[in-house]
């Protein structure tokens, strides 16, 4: 069911951009280099491209010689924290293992134990995707490894099809509830004649394509859910 609104909600955005982009010049998304400046990096979004902890992910905590203190298995919650014994919750989100491990040692030798030897490691990684979707051969949600760009974004989706509309690569990414667009060209990206841009868990690259307005209109009264996008 996630899954089914994540791509219902994508495909309204490719019917969005596509009545947006009236011609390559329409300045209601930031393109060219304003584009590189449009989408700012969220550092959650950033952290899961450095190796730190995430919600979703489930670790092992060891303290040494001290059972009733350690975890054998134990997720990361929505709030980015985990419960530890004597130390209540802890924040663990955003933070590498090896700092998380730091902490824990801080806290319970300062407290609790003398010269506590700790072990943090990742059991379990929440998956990190993005979604692809508009004129793509293969639309859908991708897992993404660190580092993945909008070209290796739209590999994933086995490049745009023969409808779409290369000057119109959409890049949607939300940062503090705030959701934010950029538009690119892919035939300059191609080229090397503009930087590939760096694509980040969460975000939604959408392949543009011609779409009559009146169209667009109708899909926005049956569907009220999309109206969060009209900041666009």
């Amino acid at each position: 069911m996630k899954r089914d609104l994540s791509l219902l909600v994508a495909g309204g955005l490719a019917l969005l951009v596509s009545a947006c982009q009236s011609g390559p010049d329409n300045p209601s998304i930031p393109s060219g280099a304003d584009a590189y400046t449009a989408i700012p990096e969220y550092a959650e979004s950033r952290a899961q491209t450095s190796g730190a902890l995430v919600p979703g992910d489930v670790l092992s905590i060891i303290v040494l010689q001290e059972p009733e203190l350690s975890l054998e298995r134990v997720a990361v919650d929505d709030a980015g924290t985990i419960q530890m014994p004597l130390l209540g919750e802890m924040a663990a989100a955003g933070r590498t293992p090896r700092e998380f491990t730091r902490q824990l040692t801080d806290q319970l030798g300062a407290r609790y134990l003398r010269n506590p030897q700790v072990t943090v490691n990742v059991i379990e990684r929440t998956a990190r995707t993005i979604t692809v979707e508009g004129e793509v051969e293969r639309p859908g949600i991708f897992a993404v490894k660190p580092g993945i760009t909008l070209l290796g974004a739209l590999a994933l989706a086995q490049s745009p099809s023969e409808f779409a509309r290369e000057d119109s690569i959409f890049v949607f990414r939300e940062v503090d509830g705030q959701r934010y667009g950029a538009r690119f060209d892919l035939r300059e990206l191609r080229n090397g004649l503009a930087p590939d841009p760096e694509i980040l868990p969460g975000d939604i690259v959408v392949v543009g394509f011609s779409s009559s307005k009146s169209a667009f209109r109708d899909f926005l009264r049956a569907t009220p859910l999309l109206n969060v996008f009209t900041l666009f």
